[in-house]
Formats: structure tokens, C-alpha cells, sequence
């Protein structure tokens, strides 16, 4: 009997498992990009001058790969803009402007990657690459989120739109209980 119980367990934890990604990558097709909250009105602020350049990090997975050229002159990104003055800039256009809210979500991410807007900024980039059909660029922005920012309330949100989710290290025993290693 403990052997059949066990297989059975299986089974059942299985098609739990396989009902749940079917139903995740149902919700993923099927979301529309949600509203970003509403923004703060803007500030007429003189940007300080540049900070030493930070000493850089190794990208993480599915983290923007560097810009090796800088954005095309007549472009909104390639003005420098303090960070409060991009994320107003990038929420105005989130909605509307695809491409553009592509570019200045990337260039925020290259000048301010851990700064507390990071994680709107990483959401506004996915809703941004989904809409613009890029949906393979988008669960890889989305994957590096949930692993980079894992308490952000932004988090939350990619993680329903898209269905990215944290790496975890689990088991399910013979007792068909998950547990973390």
C-alpha cells in the first residue's frame, strides 16, 4: 500500500504542478498591462552634478544587457535627467509610448539599477516589452526582477502579470510534502 500511495502522490503533485504553469501561462497571455500608480506631480528641480561613475557590477540573468552606444541625440533618454525627472518622464509615456518607455526604463536601469524606483521602473519595462510583442525579452526582465528586488510590492505585480517567480530550492518528498532546502 505505501507504494501506491507514494506513486499516487506523485501523480497528484504532478498534475498540480502542471495545472498550475498551464494556468500561469493562460494569465500571462491574457493580462493586459495594468495602470502604474498614480505619479507625482513634477518638480522644477536643477539636476546636481554627475556622481562619480559607481564602480560597475556583472549583470545579473535576463538583466538589460549594457548600452554600449548612447541613446540617439534627438532622443528623450539621451538628456541627462535625475532619476525623479526620468521616472515622471517614463510613467507619462508608459501607457502610450512603447518604445520610448523601452529606452528610458533602460537607460534608468544603466544609471540607477539599485535605487528604490528600480522595481517600477523594472515593471514599467516589461508591461512595456509585452505590448511591444517582445514577450521573450519580457520574462527574462521579468525572472531578473522577481530574483533582484524579492520584497518589492512591484514584484508582486510582475509576478501576477507575468508569472515569473523567485528560485527556490524545494523537494517534494515521499510523503508529497514540498520542502525548502
Amino acid at each position: 500500500m505505501g507504494v501506491k500511495a507514494t506513486t499516487r502522490n506523485r501523480v497528484w503533485a504532478s498534475l498540480v504542478v502542471v495545472a498550475g504553469v498551464g494556468l500561469g501561462a493562460a494569465a500571462f497571455l491574457r493580462a493586459k498591462p495594468a495602470p502604474p500608480p498614480a505619479s507625482v506631480a513634477p518638480v522644477a528641480v536643477e539636476p546636481p552634478p554627475a556622481p562619480p561613475a559607481p564602480a560597475p557590477h556583472p549583470p545579473g540573468p535576463g538583466q538589460s544587457p549594457p548600452t554600449t552606444a548612447p541613446p540617439p541625440a534627438g532622443s528623450e533618454a539621451a538628456a541627462p535627467l535625475n532619476e525623479s525627472v526620468l521616472m515622471t518622464r517614463l510613467r507619462n509615456v508608459a501607457g502610450s509610448n512603447f518604445p520610448l518607455a523601452v529606452e528610458l526604463a533602460r537607460a534608468g536601469n544603466k544609471r540607477f539599477p539599485d535605487s528604490p524606483s528600480a522595481p517600477e521602473r523594472a515593471s514599467i519595462l516589461i508591461h512595456a516589452l509585452v505590448a511591444e510583442g517582445l514577450g521573450r525579452d519580457a520574462s527574462a526582465e521579468a525572472e531578473y526582477a522577481v530574483n533582484h528586488y524579492p520584497d518589492s510590492a512591484w514584484v508582486q505585480e510582475i509576478e501576477r502579470f507575468t508569472g515569473a517567480h523567485r528560485h527556490r530550492n524545494l523537494i517534494l518528498t515521499d510523503g508529497g510534502v514540498i520542502q525548502a532546502r
